[in-house]
């Protein structure tokens, strides 16, 4: 019987994946240990969980629920134990300076592989990393667009490329291996309807045609498709796969926008303290404002 874990499942990610898994009738004899800070929470967003399981020819898979912290490798154990694979759906909104949650994450999870008793089973971990981090995508939005998108989400990126080093060594070492999921800008964090997606195998140099990504992506395709990337595994160790839409996406940029400036102004502040970033601010405006009226002059 295949088990699972799922770190991160109340959230954006999480939540589709679990979903997916949940109801898309393929999972009969599936176990996922689900790892969550908050059980009310996940309860609240799948009520059928709190429910007795139906019988034992229904389609559903078996979810065990664990409530911690995914930076304490105790809880990992427990979570980890008899998995083969781990959704790494981890994040938090934003991207404040200084975050380390990923990195965390992986160390803890890390460390949990190495007390487990000899000897370990195979453990694939699927991290979602991003577009942006990886060149064969990163390269097909405009230069100027990618830079600021970076600085903006500098501390989040930073995050993420720590991590991606710490399974990199332990791929090495024996401990796992690990499949980096790179998805355009994410959308409709709330909605459930999927309407297509394609994986995008980045190692084909010469396929440059099917390497093309679309810029929006909805969380619920997301979702299924890091189900899709969890059922190849074995072919996809060591390699960032990217995903695009097929479909039409319900796309939410006022939300992205906000994570946007927030993280700007944060990693602005950082680099050149709060008050000189004012000053700079009221410059601007006096200036655009002084333009303005010269316009209308």
């Amino acid at each position: 019987m295949p088990s699972y874990a799922l770190l991160g499942a109340t959230g954006a990610t999480g939540s589709s994946v679990l979903r997916h898994l949940l109801y898309s009738g393929s999972s009969s004899d599936l176990t996922v240990n689900v790892l969550v800070r908050s059980k009310s929470k996940l309860l609240a967003a799948f009520p059928s969980l709190d429910k007795p399981r139906p019988s034992v020819t229904s389609s559903i898979p078996t979810i065990r629920i664990f409530e911690g912290d995914s930076t304490n490798p105790d809880v990992l154990c427990a979570v980890l134990q008899d998995a083969s694979l781990v959704f790494m759906c981890v994040a938090q909104n934003g991207s404040p300076m200084g975050t380390t949650l990923v990195q965390n994450t992986a160390a803890a999870l890390i460390e949990a592989r190495r007390r487990q008793a000899q000897p370990r089973g195979e453990l694939t971990v699927i991290q979602l990393r991003s577009a942006s981090l990886n060149p064969v995508l990163a390269v097909q939005v405009p230069r100027f667009v990618h830079r600021v998108v970076c600085f903006c989400l500098a501390a989040g990126y930073a995050d993420l490329r720590r991590a991606c080093v710490l399974y990199e060594a332990a791929a090495t070492e024996g401990l796992l291996q690990y499949v980096l999921v790179d998805p355009p800008t994410l959308h409709d964090a709330r909605g459930t309807q999927t309407t297509g997606y394609r994986l995008i195998d980045t190692t084909d140099m010469k396929d440059k045609e099917n390497q093309r990504q679309a810029i929006c992506l909805s969380y619920a395709d997301l979702g299924v498709a890091m189900c899709e990337i969890a059922s190849r595994a074995d072919e996809l160790h060591g390699q960032g796969v990217g995903v695009t839409a097929t479909g039409p996406v319900r796309q939410t940029w006022a939300v992205l926008a906000g994570f946007l400036l927030e993280g700007g102004l944060g990693h602005l502040d950082y680099r050149y303290g709060r008050e000189n970033v004012v000053v700079l601010g009221v410059c601007i405006l006096l200036l655009l404002g002084g333009l303005l009226y010269s316009i209308k002059a």
